[in-house]
């Protein structure tokens, strides 16, 4: 089997882990308490993140896009 430190995508999110726990721990002074939240709040949390990712995911869409047509109207 491949050792994952080898591979760039797990190690990159190996250290988005361990920065956003340091964050955390530098902002709340602890990491995920499951006790902390109800289940539905967690939920609530969660849909949140995935709607601030799908605006970054869109926006960087459109940044493609633009840069794509820019670079097809250099190369006309």
């Amino acid at each position: 089997m491949t050792d994952y430190k080898k591979q760039k995508i797990l190690t990159d999110v190996k250290k988005i882990l361990e920065k956003q726990t340091m964050k955390g721990l530098k902002k709340y002074g602890t990491t995920v308490n499951p006790s902390a939240l109800e289940a539905t709040e967690w939920i609530d949390h969660a849909c949140e993140e995935i709607v601030d990712t799908l605006v970054y995911l869109q926006s960087n869409k459109q940044k493609i896009r633009e840069s794509m047509k820019n670079e097809c109207r250099d190369n006309s």
